[in-house]
């Protein structure tokens, strides 16, 4: 059934003539009488039956009259919801990330979403892993992106759904300079006792770090906390103390020369990048489209998770690196 068609029946009912209705349907009177006997055609029933001059319902027509109502509600409904779908298709996008994250692995995805839905604002903070995640748990925001601490996973969090997605390798770096730069061999003992630049106590990349440090029995000196690993990186450059940040935070340092990396050969540092969101709810469309891209690069990691490094695992300094050590 042509739902125009129902509005004017209803209209010309409703207005007790079709003068009336052309006049608020903004139609001529033939218009108006086209499209009823159109209607009845369609129907193949007498809506309207002339006594005088005045129009009158047809017992079919009282049948249509009543259930129009059910029809014309049930698609004014549908149209909202349909707007309502249009208006989150070119609405807005909300993240929050750590800076890792949106620095070295979204930046790609970031410039597609946007080619493919230019309509959707993507709006983006960025802030620690504590902040990520009380961020997606008032809705703040759809999606976040967290490190997650020591222990692999937040604590307690049947609120949130967590799916790590990337295995972020951490490397200790220090100022040429340094006097352990040139030692062939290094345990992580003697990393710990130089001055060390950290991120802050309490965050997860911190909970991770010093969780490696106890499982070897050891208490680092802590020279400095920060949570800017930009800080961390440029204060170990000029001598301050030694840093562990991402490899790929420090890999242009490290080949420029203006880094030092100091390996241990009895550690390994790393942590999981996850991305966060709201659970027991539906994503929103964009979310499940920028979720979508997301996995199309970085799929979830499942349990024999391998580190890998967002900008070209098999880099230069990686190989060199692996031929130093045979």
């Amino acid at each position: 059934m042509d739902l125009e068609l129902l509005h004017t029946f209803v209209a010309v009912v409703r207005l007790q003539g079709m003068r009336r209705a052309a006049e608020t349907l903004h139609l001529t009177q033939p218009a108006v009488s086209a499209r009823i006997a159109a209607l009845e055609r369609q129907l193949e029933v007498q809506l309207f039956e002339r006594r005088g001059r005045r129009l009158h319902l047809t017992s079919a027509g009282q049948v249509l009259l009543e259930e129009s109502r059910g029809v014309l509600g049930a698609a004014e409904a549908l149209e909202r919801r349909l707007s309502s779908q249009r208006g989150r298709q070119s609405g807005t996008l909300r993240l929050a990330t750590i800076d890792a994250v949106s620095i070295y692995l979204l930046p790609e995805i970031y410039l597609e979403f946007r080619r493919s839905h230019p309509e959707i604002e993507l709006l983006v903070q960025v802030v620690d892993s504590r902040r990520v995640l009380a961020a997606v748990r008032r809705r703040e925001v759809d999606l976040g992106f967290v490190a997650l601490p020591g222990s692999g996973r937040p604590a307690a969090e049947s609120q949130l759904r967590v799916v790590p997605i990337f295995e972020d390798v951490l490397v200790c770096v220090g100022s040429p300079a340094h006097p352990l730069a040139g030692r062939r061999r290094l345990d992580l003992g003697m990393l710990a006792a130089q001055p060390l630049i950290l991120y802050s106590r309490g965050s997860h990349t911190r909970a991770t770090l010093d969780r490696v440090f106890r499982a070897h029995g050891l208490s680092p000196l802590v020279a400095m906390e920060t949570e800017s690993p930009e800080a961390m990186k440029r204060l170990a450059e000029v001598g301050v103390g030694l840093a562990i940040l991402p490899l790929a935070q420090v890999r242009a340092d490290l080949e420029a020369g203006r880094l030092c990396r100091l390996e241990p050969h009895d550690a390994r540092f790393s942590r999981t990048l996850a991305v966060v969101t709201r659970s027991g709810r539906p994503l929103e469309p964009p979310a499940a489209r920028f979720i979508a891209l997301l996995h199309a690069r970085f799929p979830p990691l499942r349990g024999g998770k391998r580190s890998r490094d967002p900008s070209h695992d098999g880099s230069r300094l990686e190989k060199d690196r692996k031929r130093r050590r045979s």
